[in-house]
């Protein structure tokens, strides 16, 4: 490159067209080369004017701008990350090293020039000697041009609904590794992947927000049970793990993750007060919050704040928790939808999950055969009542942006699931159909319709047996409503209630309750 620098364009677009740079910077940047310090150009390589192009270019120091790429932020702006070629040549370094690529492999470049994932995609395969191989009609023509190819470089949504579909796609012999990031993986997927392909193909798991220049942490995901982990930092890496003050959390303690290392960017394009908010110092034992709290006269690790939330497992490798800005609070509790997440996707019938707030209802969105009831069940035998979604949708697929991740503006809203109806029969059933009425504002309720799959939760199911008790002076455990949601179930329990306090009055007490009963 010239210039030595690059400005993919990504910011917000207009929807008619397409995501990435234009077209002319495209085929611009693809004729640019990246010269790996150190290493001479690849045995093999074709001759041509473009290499004898490369071998005069004049080396570029490490400080120059390599590109600026911009990321939503949590406030809809974007942010324009700077990454010096310090920052690109050691991450290709390592990428070309540890995925061990030859001039031999066929890479597909599946991210535009705007996600900085082509950098892992395009420069290690070229340094390398290997080829790139170009989608001609865009990344989700991929299953389309699979022959030959030998690395995958995939979001992990996008690969979630590849694994969907396993046994449809014409997966090449010539596979041996395939890539993932951006999201959890999650593990029913994983196991899914194992069964089919064994140990024949490397399936490793990456984390690196664009502040750290594509990737920060790795990991191969083996056939073992339980959440995949994000791996350990990789070469010229560091993290922590800090409390809201910044200090150090133990082992298994959650907190914010925090990068330094040789891939941490410059910081944001004419953004100096965010980039001091975000990019802070280390100084052995903790995190300054800003940049502005570090002593002049200490010496002090650069470091990232990601924002999201991890833990170091008993193995030494991190495990993603989500996104500290993605917490929702839904009546007066914090919910993290990644706890939720993860655990809907230990039922072997799930196949991908998202969970998300709609008011003040905590909804889940699932993409496979699980019984919904079921889930709801499942779910209940892990999590405190208020982590269990109370409404719940069935989608053939999960909505993605176009960088591959979960869409959760587009997850549709949620419609109050009725079962067919059958008229309460009995007392107790006619009783706890008219609370539920009463509670959810509803003109009629069946003898089989869920309490929480009509828009029910934890704050309302205090009324249903505060309604119950001032109605028959019968003391209900809440329990007994998220285990027996539906008016049929309910009403059995107060039944057996009633018949057990009935046992234990006397003589006397029994008829003086019939004599105020008729």
């Amino acid at each position: 490159m010239a210039s030595g620098r690059r400005l993919p364009a990504a910011r917000p677009r207009p929807p008619d067209r397409p995501p990435g740079a234009p077209a002319d910077r495209q085929r611009r940047d693809a004729r640019a080369h990246l010269a790996r310090p150190g290493r001479p150009a690849a045995a093999g390589h074709p001759a041509g004017p473009y290499l004898r192009a490369w071998r005069a270019l004049t080396p570029v120091p490490p400080a120059e701008i390599a590109y600026v790429l911009y990321t939503s932020g949590s406030t809809g702006e974007p942010k324009g990350v700077v990454v010096d070629h310090r920052n690109l040549a050691a991450r290709v370094d390592w990428m070309a090293e540890e995925y061990g690529l030859r001039p031999g492999d066929r890479v597909v470049q599946f991210a535009s020039l705007g996600f900085d994932t082509h950098a892992e995609e395009i420069y290690p395969a070229l340094s390398s000697g290997a080829h790139v191989v170009v989608l001609p009609d865009g990344a989700l023509s991929l299953p389309d041009h699979l022959e030959g190819v030998t690395v995958l470089d995939l979001p992990t949504a996008y690969w979630h609904h590849l694994v969907d579909q396993i046994d449809a796609v014409a997966w090449p012999s010539t596979l041996r590794l395939v890539i993932l990031g951006g999201e959890q993986a999650h593990a029913s997927a994983v196991a899914r992947w194992h069964e089919r392909f064994g140990p024949g193909v490397r399936l490793v798991n990456t984390y690196g927000p664009t502040e750290t220049t594509v990737i920060a942490t790795a990991t191969t995901l083996d056939a073992s049970r339980g959440v995949p982990p994000i791996g350990r930092p990789i070469a010229a890496t560091t993290a922590y793990v800090v409390d809201a003050a910044g200090r150090l959390v133990p082992p298994g303690a959650p907190g914010e993750l925090c990068v330094g290392g040789e891939g941490v960017a410059r910081g944001y394009l004419g953004r100096p007060d965010l980039t001091a908010d975000r990019f802070v110092p280390f100084t052995g034992d903790r995190i300054l919050l800003t940049a502005t709290d570090a002593p002049r006269d200490s010496a002090h690790e650069r470091v990232y704040r990601t924002g999201d939330r991890v833990r170091w497992r008993p193995d030494g490798q991190l495990e993603f928790l989500g996104r500290l800005d993605d917490q929702l609070k839904i009546r007066g509790q914090r919910v993290e939808p990644g706890e939720v997440e993860a655990t809907l996707m230990t039922h072997p019938d799930v196949g991908a999950a998202a969970v998300t707030a709609k008011g003040e209802t905590l909804v889940g969105y699932v993409v496979g055969e699980a019984d919904l009831g079921e889930l709801r069940d499942h779910a209940a035998a892990t999590l405190p009542p208020y982590l269990v979604p109370t409404r719940w949708v069935r989608l053939d697929a999960l909505p993605l942006t176009p960088n591959g991740k979960v869409d959760r503006a587009a997850l549709p809203e949620p419609e109050a699931a009725r079962a067919e109806y059958r008229a309460p029969d009995g007392d107790a059933e006619h009783l706890v159909a008219a609370v539920f009425a009463e509670v959810l504002d509803l003109e009629k309720v069946g003898a089989h319709d869920d309490f929480f799959a009509l828009g029910g939760h934890s704050l309302l199911a205090v009324r249903v047996v505060a309604r119950i008790r001032a109605a028959i002076d019968l003391d209900v455990p809440i329990r007994a409503l998220f285990a027996s949601p539906t008016v049929e179930g309910l009403a059995g329990t107060v039944e057996d209630l009633l018949v057990a306090e009935l046992d234990q009055m006397s003589d006397e007490e029994a008829e003086r309750l019939a004599r105020e009963l008729t």
